[in-house]
């Protein structure tokens, strides 16, 4: 299989492992939607834009043949495709220990 194929195998189990986890979190269903629809719609959203900028010649396919902002441009895009579901991860366990602290404060109250 092509590495650019492999990776985006790796991305997509990543997103895919990422949105079972906060799928299994005690959370109302329209948040689960929400935070899993984020972290399985970054990376889609960041290949889709990183491929239209390479068809447009806006960056070079190749990491070699890049500048300095096509390099910058390309890591950004790399750490948003493997940390973008971590982060939203990351801020569904936020909100759950929010949602958790409001509803303790209701009952104490």
């Amino acid at each position: 299989m092509p590495n650019h194929l492999l990776i985006y195998v790796i991305v997509g189990l990543n997103a895919l492992s990422q949105a079972l986890l906060i799928w299994r979190f005690k959370l109302s269903d329209t948040a689960k939607l929400v935070f899993c629809g984020l972290t399985i719609g970054i990376p889609i959203t960041v290949s889709l834009v990183m491929r239209m900028l390479v068809a447009t010649g806006i960056l070079h396919n190749r990491v070699a043949e890049q500048v300095g902002y096509e390099h910058a441009v390309t890591m950004v895009a790399s750490m948003l495709l493997i940390g973008g579901p971590w982060l939203v991860t990351v801020s569904a366990v936020f909100y759950r220990q929010k949602q958790r602290a409001i509803n303790v404060q209701r009952v104490s109250t």
